[in-house]
């Protein structure tokens, strides 16, 4: 089994294609299929009838959006928004000094929550709203997004992989997506991974720097862990690192539910 998890590995490095940026388009999708799982009948409304406003078909299609638009006058405004860079010193996410004039993903991300929450917001200023909403909480949780700042999130960190060359960034965004072949289809991870019975709070904003800081410890003790420029790597670092991500993207989805599910109840009180 371990011979055929890295024969699908290198598999995965030589058919990846390079067009996939956050969490890979596999990833996103992933969690927006999960999310919808999880989504109450009145959230599913509510989403829907957005999903049309902005031409969407799925909320699982609808997290690519800030990717696809990558290359476009729009797509470049929104690049400071897909992570955040952390002082390696630093033990949390600290927003004056990590998102100055809330221009990463964590600031972007409750800046759109802010306009989906708002009764008074049209309803295509809530759409347009939640097409970014639902690639931020994507990728502020891939660990590496919530990366070191001098490395830009393990982009400048070469390593090899099962013998090829790869940016420790865009190993943990798609390129080991792409090996866990194993992962259990929405509906069933749902099942395996109920939504958990939490409190709605008034504020999100605690929430999201809680999860913001559970990332950030990610990325520096799996990710990052001891990898110094240059390391060989393989089977070892792929099997501590899959539980982590698996759990990572299920996080996403229930926390992308949990505040679609608080906002679609608050507006129809």
């Amino acid at each position: 089994m371990r011979k055929l998890a890295s024969a699908i590995i290198i598999l995965a490095l030589i058919i990846a294609p390079m067009r996939a940026f956050t969490w890979g388009f596999q990833g996103h999708e992933y969690i927006g299929a999960l999310a919808w799982e999880y989504l109450t009948p009145e959230a599913r409304v509510w989403v829907s009838e957005r999903l049309e406003l902005v031409d969407e078909p799925s909320l699982s299609e609808i997290t690519t959006w800030a990717d696809r638009v990558r290359g476009t006058d729009e797509g470049f405004a929104l690049g400071p928004l897909h992570f955040a860079n952390i002082d390696p010193e630093s033990t949390t996410f600290e927003k004056e000094r990590d998102c100055p004039n809330r221009r990463c993903v964590v600031g972007a991300l409750l800046d759109d929550l802010a306009i989906m929450a708002d009764h008074s917001a049209s309803k295509q200023a809530q759409a347009e709203a939640m097409r970014t909403f639902t690639h931020w909480i994507t990728d502020m949780h891939q660990p590496l997004h919530m990366g070191f700042a001098r490395d830009r999130g393990g982009n400048d960190i070469r390593i090899r992989f099962f013998g090829s060359e790869q940016n420790l960034h865009r190993l943990w965004d798609t390129v080991m997506i792409r090996g866990m072949d194993q992962m259990p289809e929405p509906q069933q991870q749902a099942n395996l991974h109920p939504l958990p019975a939490l409190e709605i709070q008034a504020d999100w904003e605690a929430s999201v720097f809680e999860w913001a800081n559970q990332a950030f410890a990610l990325a520096k003790e799996h990710a990052y862990s001891d990898l110094v420029e240059g390391d060989q790597i393989g089977e070892s670092y792929f099997q501590q690192a899959r539980p982590v991500i698996e759990k990572q993207l299920v996080l996403s989805a229930q926390r992308m539910a949990l505040i679609l599910n608080a906002i679609a109840a608050a507006e129809n009180q």
